[in-house]
């Protein structure tokens, strides 16, 4: 005897299977956004070897972050191989620990967003409680385990280099493939405003945290974050990973600042105005009305040391200003 086709389909059996459907969505949506995760992160690897240059197996090589005291931990292979993997971009502390070896202490090792960074470590024979410290140790940029050409525009180019309405992505045009797109920035219809080896400003890709920031009405950015929440960003030209797809042109990789453990802020302010600045010659009348005013604060710090940190950024710009254009009318007309 069969039951009938509407007892399956009852409401409980079909809440049942919705919920099944989501789960597995849910599961292979996750996957694919944690491999895109690794776009905003880094990675760090290399060989632990002796003084006579064999290599050191199931040695334990651990990353520290000391803003935030988080740590990442590998174990050396049979090759003497480590690999720790998505790293968050900063300076860390590498430790390398083994048995009838000292302990060897690495600081300010810098990672920059979408590096694999090679550090190999040499031990000294010796117990494990001496430690010895190796000063001067960075990973190497070299990765020749990667094809894409990308710059990385770091936090002192940020703070330092001179820049027009506060727009960071114009850093870029710091790198020799990259020009300043034709079209507009600003306005109802932007572009990214950069141009990547002759291709358009709407072919690129913007990506904030690992997350598509792409204004797919218009194929620009969208609004970015402020300046003062930009750690650093990564200028990808050519060659890069299949994780970065929708682009004909280049792709910028922004990775945003996180809290530590130490409660950090600042407040500024910006100001252009007509009364201290020089008068536009094109300008169709006497006094044309301009004034840029950008202003903002920022505040970082632990909700949890150690544990749970946070970042807040606020940023605005008001423009009191004429827009206008020239263009010789009458040529028009008679052509």
């Amino acid at each position: 005897m069969f039951a009938s086709p509407t007892r399956w389909f009852s409401p409980s059996i079909r809440t049942t299977f919705l919920l099944i459907v989501t789960l597995v969505c849910g599961l292979l949506g996750s996957s694919v956004a944690f491999g895109q995760a690794q776009s905003n992160a880094a990675d760090l690897g290399g060989f632990v070897r002796d003084p006579t240059g064999a290599v050191v197996t199931n040695a334990t090589v651990t990353a520290r972050n000391p803003a935030t005291n988080t740590s990442k931990s590998a174990t050396t292979n049979s090759d003497g191989l480590y690999q720790i993997v998505s790293l968050t971009p900063g300076d860390y502390e590498v430790t390398v620990e083994a048995p009838n070896f000292k302990k060897s202490v690495l600081p300010g090792v810098k990672l920059t967003v979408g590096q694999r960074g090679d550090l190999d470590v040499a031990l000294e024979v010796g117990q494990v409680n001496e430690v010895v410290t190796i000063s001067g140790a960075s990973a190497e940029l070299v990765e020749t385990s990667k094809t894409a050409v990308a710059t990385t525009i770091d936090q002192q180019r940020i703070d330092n280099l001179p820049i027009n309405e506060r727009n960071y992505l114009a850093f870029a045009l710091t790198t020799s493939t990259v020009g300043r797109d034709n079209g507009r920035p600003i306005g109802p219809a932007p572009t990214t405003g950069l141009n990547f080896g002759g291709q358009r400003g709407r072919s690129n890709l913007v990506q904030v945290d690992g997350a598509d920031n792409t204004d797919n009405s218009v194929n620009a950015s969208r609004s970015t974050v402020s300046q003062e929440a930009v750690q650093e960003f990564q200028v990808v030209t050519n060659s890069f990973a299949p994780e970065f797809g929708r682009s004909a042109g280049g792709v910028v990789n922004v990775v945003t600042k996180s809290g530590t453990n130490e409660f950090r802020g600042n407040v500024f302010g910006f100001l252009r105005d007509k009364s201290f600045q020089a008068r536009n010659p094109f300008a169709p009348i006497a006094k044309p009305a301009f004034r840029r005013t950008q202003y903002g604060v920022t505040l970082g710090g632990p909700l949890d040391r150690d544990r749970t940190f946070f970042f807040f950024a606020f940023e605005q710009r008001r423009r009191d200003e004429s827009g206008f254009f020239t263009s010789n009318v009458s040529q028009g007309l008679g052509g």
